[in-house]
């Protein structure tokens, strides 16, 4: 589980320490953030920014699984915040095997 609040990011990384690739299942709730999808070679380019909002479910599986990606900022404008979250405040619970 990840909360952000604010200005909270979270930097493009690759999940390698896991050993598996089975999918990866992650749902964001509260304020909308802009998810950065990138690569398996490197952290820069070429990427695609998505936005996530409050109720959305994203699965990484295979080789999505050794993507980078990261959330470089939240979307504090955007949506309603469900109960028990804040405006400024970003809720992510991802479900995973790690093979580890």
């Amino acid at each position: 589980m990840n909360f952000y609040r604010g200005d909270a990011r979270l930097g493009v990384h690759v999940d390698r320490e896991e050993l598996v690739d089975d999918p990866l299942v992650s749902f964001s709730l509260g304020m909308a953030c802009v998810f950065r999808v990138g690569n398996t070679k490197n952290p820069g380019r070429p990427h695609t920014d998505i936005e996530l909002h409050s109720g959305d479910l994203l699965v990484f599986g295979k080789q999505s699984r050794w993507i980078y990606h990261g959330v470089p900022r939240l979307l504090p404008k955007y949506g309603n915040p469900p109960i028990g979250t804040a405006p400024d405040e970003r809720i992510n619970v991802t479900a995973r095997a790690s093979g580890l």
